[in-house]
């Protein structure tokens, strides 16, 4: 199954066939190279299928490939980089 994850200003992005999306949401300080990742969200009927942790490793690759860091708001995101990518948070440097 090829799942098309979309990566826009400010959101990272998954839509289901019956029109619902799950999605990180963001803002970048481009200056400090942080992005502050404020909610993580998946409909309900769609939870606890790892559609969170792949929207968290796209966010990780774009985090990557712009030499950013992470500042999570988002507890979910926090544990994910606690235990995948502990490097990429803001303020651990």
């Amino acid at each position: 199954m090829k799942i098309a994850i979309r990566i826009k200003e400010g959101k990272i992005s998954l839509k289901f066939s019956e029109g619902e999306e799950a999605f990180i949401s963001f803002g970048i300080d481009r200056e400090k190279k942080v992005i502050v990742v404020s909610t993580t969200y998946v409909p309900e009927n769609h939870r606890g299928k790892g559609i969170a942790g792949m929207l968290s490793e796209k966010l990780v690759e774009f985090a990557d490939e712009n030499g950013y860091k992470i500042y999570p708001l988002c507890s979910y995101t926090q544990k994910f980089l606690e235990r995948k990518r502990p490097d990429l948070i803001a303020g651990r440097e």
